[in-house]
């Protein structure tokens, strides 16, 4: 049998057309299921169930806990005792079973729980999804890009099945109250996956294989200063993603409110983001290969600072309604460079210089402790700022925008900075073995 490794260096390897497309309709429900909450979550429990701004920060934050405790949990369950397709399946069960009594339940504290309960159990499935793949693709570095643009495409889908088709017409109160279908739905495809997630091929722990202790490697590479520039420029920067996500559909929905447009279009707006991410992904190669690993993550740092300026500009030049739609839907498109150019090439990056016999522990401790810690504090932070600039005036609830969206620019710009005074020009590379 071919290794995983051999398999993705050998470019004459294919997987069967089947195979790809049962995988490719696996990554289309996995993130399907997440896209048709995640755009709003924070406006439905903002205007729907009438959440602070800090408490719509802890929802966030809840969102973001699954990363921290995922690897302790259904990790080790994967390593050491069932297959992945059906803990996904079980993941997927139980999740949208949660999804589905959030949709019921409208107290803060019910909601913020199930939601940290839901992170834990659906977040494995996106590393699980990538795992089972690239077990069983005959070129991984050929293939699996295409498959996961399907991801990318079913995260984009539910913005218009929901925007265009459950919430058409709708208004005011009668569309805050329907909003809540974003999460039934998601509820129902998490439980349709759970399904077929048994349908996908048999994949076992793997054998047991002696390592070396991954935690005492990071300790050791944080001495090395390519490394602890990367990892706490990737801390903040996180926490600037978060940022992005508290206020993001409930900033679309005032621009929309600005100019009389009444009903939804907060999903579709922000889809944008994933389009974008679409073509952005597609040339990351050669726009790695012609910047170097520098120059990239300064662009990716350089698009979260600009999206939050461009998001500032909306109300303090309070253009015409066509303007202000026009400033926020370049900062959408932004998203793709942000994730393409720093997250996506910070994984990239981390995955060059680690050890060969600790790559995969490394992926996941730096995904824990920087990505997802840096997401958690994003969610709280967010809340904290998004109280100090809101207001209520006779009952109405009045947010700063400006100061809002340039309190995250100074953030960002700090990590601009940082990496371009600190961040090698030519960081050593540790090649496979």
């Amino acid at each position: 049998m071919v290794s995983a490794d051999n398999r993705m260096g050998d470019f004459s390897a294919r997987s069967s057309l089947p195979l790809l497309v049962r995988l490719s309709l696996m990554m289309f429900l996995q993130y399907f299921v997440q896209g048709c909450y995640l755009p709003i979550a924070a406006l439905y429990v903002d205007q729907t169930l009438g959440f602070s701004a800090q408490e719509v920060g802890f929802f966030v934050a809840a969102l973001a806990v699954g990363p921290i405790l995922a690897p302790f949990v259904i990790g080790q369950i994967v390593d050491r005792a069932f297959s992945t397709q059906r803990v996904m399946a079980f993941c997927h069960l139980a999740g949208g079973g949660l999804m589905l009594a959030l949709f019921f339940q409208r107290d803060v504290w019910p909601v913020i729980v199930l939601g940290t309960l839901y992170s834990v159990l659906y977040v494995p499935t996106m590393m699980l999804s990538n795992s089972l793949a690239f077990r069983h693709l005959g070129n991984g570095e050929l293939e699996f890009p295409w498959i996961r643009l399907f991801g990318t495409i079913g995260f984009i889908v539910p913005a218009f099945l929901i925007e265009l088709w459950w919430l058409r017409g709708l208004e005011g109160v009668e569309l805050a109250n329907a909003r809540g279908i974003a999460f039934a739905m998601s509820g129902a495809i998490g439980i349709v996956m759970s399904v077929y997630c048994l349908t996908l091929p048999h994949t076992p722990p793997q054998p047991n294989q002696q390592h070396a202790y991954a935690p005492g490697v990071v300790m050791a590479m944080l001495r090395e200063r390519h490394f602890l520039v990367i990892v706490t420029v990737t801390f903040f920067i996180c926490i600037a993603h978060q940022y992005f996500f508290v206020f993001n559909s409930v900033f679309l929905r005032d621009i929309l409110d600005s100019g009389g447009w009444k009903e939804a279009g907060e999903q579709m707006i922000s889809s944008l983001g994933q389009w974008c991410e679409i073509l952005v992904m597609a040339f990351l190669g050669f726009l790695l290969k012609s910047l170097g690993y520098k120059r990239t993550l300064i662009l990716g740092a350089c698009a979260y600072m600009l999206r939050f300026v461009l998001f500032s500009l909306v109300f303090s030049l309070d253009p015409p309604f066509v303007g202000k739609l026009v400033l926020a839907g370049f900062g959408q498109a932004l998203h793709g460079f942000c994730f393409g150019c720093f997250l996506a090439v910070g994984y990239m990056y981390v995955d060059r210089i680690s050890p060969p016999d600790v790559r995969g522990s490394m992926q996941n401790i730096y995904g824990v402790f920087f990505v997802s810690i840096g997401f958690l504090v994003g969610g709280l932070v967010g809340g904290v700022v998004g109280d100090w600039f809101t207001t209520e005036v006779d009952g109405v609830r009045l947010r700063n925008w400006t100061g809002i969206w340039l309190s995250g620019s100074i953030l960002c710009a700090a990590c601009v900075a940082a990496l371009a005074a600190f961040f090698p020009s030519k960081p050593p590379l540790r090649q496979a073995s």
